[in-house]
């Protein structure tokens, strides 16, 4: 691609008028694409736009990285630039006119301070496919984070981001971590902290766990910039076997961060070999400590399991339920819920929490659990409850069922039993809360919802909308957890990858709760937390 020129005295004129404010956005470029009909006379994608900030002198940086994007998918024949740096349109094959523009939104008083709007406008289609300009257009969702962003990411998370001045030096220098993290951007600022923990960045592989995340695009343009190796979680196989070469290229082991039991297992079973090349596992989630279940007392490793830890029961249980309730909202705004019925699914942490936060928005709350000791708690807390979930489902007529087990809680043989309209919520991993294949069986035929998920007609005349398409609510296009909340738990992991990288660490191979706990309720992360967020005179 030629090198985009600093400035040009050509001026950009075209016969597309638009304001680069008008489909600004917090949502991906699939929200954002419009379609205009003076174009091509058919359906054809013509504008995209994504909301970042930063400084008017990041308006040309980010143009550059837009229009290099464009050039990594397809040829640029010629391209023109405004005086200001900030405005190109690019001569594509087929004829194709793609005009990219960075600036400030027409009305700054509607956006966030020092918000900058990315837009790419197809000025004249040519011979290129829908689907190339779709893609094309998605070029602007994967601008790398701005100087004042990362700034802000780190004043959000000061526990993970200054972590390595409370460590050994180059505490990390002798492992090369494979990290399993949602790519939301409080996980850049633990990339950071680990770098400067002593990993270089050959060192380090990230599994992508695919998830519809707010800023998935940008987060893995910053990541992949810094030359980071990243894979999505269907070749976790191919991902260990290239990161072991790597880690013993310099002269390191390696070590699996993970959140939600991507590697370990299929490490054991796929690639038992390399086993021995790697130090132990720091886990986040319940759902990954269950995936070891089936390995018994045969788990070569150490698991430091922030998962089962007393620091992570503190707070993020609430901030997760509070998170899925608040996005639920955003997707279904035209829902009234006060006064409504809810049904929760599994009163463990996460499900206890979700029971207590809709009760407090006013709905009538029923909670079913196959567990009977956390039934009886359930009762004694003063919510509906029931042995039979469709006896529970039939008579309590929710219109919102929320899943919280991260295994199938509902099923084909619970259809019958849907008698109205009603929205299925899960918070839990990938898609294993609901039998979505059961539940089509199931249904009449099924009907898309957009950003909302997708619908279940049922011979009964209702229908049931499968919110996130049955993925985790509180992840999708959404940041999930505020980042005051992450941050005790990523540095928590980063403790654990510490702690694994000494040689006299003192865990053994398999579980270590108590271990775990020790070692993070020593770290001095509780007491710092504690100074920041506790009663006023304990900063």
């Amino acid at each position: 691609m030629t090198a985009l020129p600093s400035a040009s005295a050509i001026p950009l004129s075209g016969a597309l008028t638009y304001q680069t404010e008008a489909f600004a956005g917090v949502g991906t470029c699939d929200d954002r694409v419009a379609t205009t009909s003076t174009l091509a006379g058919a359906y054809q994608p013509a504008v995209a736009s994504a909301l970042v900030r930063g400084a008017a002198s990041d308006w040309a940086t980010i143009l550059t990285d837009v229009v290099a994007s464009i050039g990594a998918l397809t040829e640029i024949a010629g391209f023109e630039t405004t005086a200001s740096g900030h405005e190109a349109r690019l001569r594509l094959p087929g004829n194709t006119v793609l005009r990219v523009v960075a600036g400030a939104p027409a009305r700054p008083k509607a956006h966030p301070q020092n918000a900058i709007v990315v837009s790419a406008v197809i000025e004249r289609v040519g011979d290129t496919a829908s689907a190339e300009l779709a893609t094309l257009l998605s070029t602007v969702e994967r601008v790398r984070f701005t100087p004042l962003e990362m700034a802000e990411l780190r004043a959000q998370m000061p526990l993970t981001a200054t972590l390595p001045r409370f460590m050994a030096p180059r505490c990390l220098a002798t492992v090369a971590p494979v990290l399993t993290v949602h790519h939301m951007s409080d996980f850049l600022v633990m990339v950071d902290a680990v770098t400067a923990m002593g990993v270089p960045v050959a060192g380090i592989t990230v599994i992508d766990k695919g998830y519809r995340y707010r800023h998935t695009g940008r987060v893995d343009a910053q990541l992949r910039a810094s030359g980071i190796a990243v894979y999505p979680w269907t070749a976790v196989p191919e991902a260990l076997a290239d990161h072991t070469d790597r880690a013993r290229a310099l002269d390191r082991r390696g070590l699996l961060v993970d959140d939600g039991g991507y590697t370990l297992p299929v490490l054991l079973d796929q690639r038992p070999d390399l086993a021995g090349a790697f130090v132990g596992l720091v886990e986040q989630t319940t759902s990954g400590i269950a995936k070891l279940g089936r390995f018994g007392d045969r788990l070569p490793l150490p698991v430091f399991s922030v998962a089962e830890s007393r620091l992570k029961a503190t707070i993020e249980s609430y901030g997760i339920a509070d998170a899925s309730v608040r996005n639920t909202l955003d997707l279904l705004p035209n829902e009234k819920f006060e006064g409504q019925s809810a049904l929760v699914i599994g009163f463990g942490r996460i499900g206890e929490q979700v029971a207590e936060v809709l009760r407090a928005r006013r709905m009538r709350v029923a909670v079913y659990d196959a567990a009977i000791v956390r039934l009886v708690a359930a009762h004694e807390r003063g919510f509906q409850t029931d042995r039979s979930l469709a006896r529970l489902l039939a008579h309590h007529r929710p219109l919102l069922i929320v899943g919280t087990t991260g295994q199938p809680s509902l099923r084909g043989e619970h259809v019958a039993s849907l008698r109205r309209d009603c929205f299925l919520v899960s918070t839990t991993s990938r898609t294993n809360e609901f039998a979505l294949d059961e539940l089509v069986e199931e249904a009449r035929f099924t009907s898309d919802a957009g950003v909302t998920g997708f619908r279940l007609h049922l011979a009964s005349g209702a229908t049931a909308t499968v919110v996130a398409d049955g993925f985790p609510v509180n992840f999708h296009h959404a940041e999930s957890l505020p980042n005051k909340y992450s941050d005790l738990v990523l540095a928590a992991l980063l403790v654990g990858a510490v702690t694994l990288a000494r040689p006299d660490h003192g865990f053994d191979a398999g579980h270590n709760v108590a271990a775990t706990d020790a070692a993070l309720e020593s770290s001095g992360l509780l007491d710092r937390y504690y100074r920041r967020f506790g009663p006023a005179g304990t900063q």
